[in-house]
């Protein structure tokens, strides 16, 4: 890890895992009390469901950054290095893209929640939507800002990304 950037994808990363965590927590709870006592916990489905967003993106640009995403590397192995990085531009571009428009897509909902005050959830839990709704977009941001840094590695030929197949 050479750069603060870095250590901020891996500080998400770890968040994600201490997430997940408290998510299995939550479940656990849910599930005793539903088989022990008859009385399920009233939070965990909106707590589960938001939970696992927020999970997914908070660890997302660590692993982009690091290149533990899923590979199909048949294809590129039997390609000429050229080709190779064409595809590699490709890839970080369309992936930026991808994360840009999601920022796009999801700015009008984060606003309106906070200018609503929506939630998630019902009387039994309420669960307020606009600091999840706003922490999505910095994440997709983030996320955009990673596969945008590989575009421009990948553009100049470097490849930061580790790659598991050689």
């Amino acid at each position: 890890m050479n750069t603060w950037f870095d250590r901020a994808l891996l500080g998400l990363h770890v968040i994600g895992a201490l997430l997940l965590l408290a998510l299995v927590g939550v479940i656990c709870y849910d599930v005793a009390g539903r088989l022990l006592l008859n009385r399920p916990y009233p939070g965990t489905a909106e707590l589960s469901g938001v939970g696992l967003v927020l999970l997914t993106f908070l660890q997302a640009p660590h692993a982009i950054r690091e290149g533990k995403l899923l590979r199909v590397t048949f294809v590129l192995e039997r390609v000429p290095a050229g080709v190779r990085r064409v595809l590699e531009v490709l890839a970080w571009a369309i992936g930026a893209a991808i994360f840009i428009v999601f920022v796009l897509a999801g700015w009008e909902p984060a606003l309106a929640a906070w200018h609503t005050a929506e939630f998630y959830g019902n009387d039994a839990f309420r669960l307020p939507a606009t600091p999840v709704r706003f922490a999505a977009l910095v994440l997709w941001l983030v996320a955009a800002a990673v596969c945008i840094g590989l575009l421009v590695e990948a553009l100049r030929g470097r490849v930061l990304v580790s790659d598991s197949s050689h």
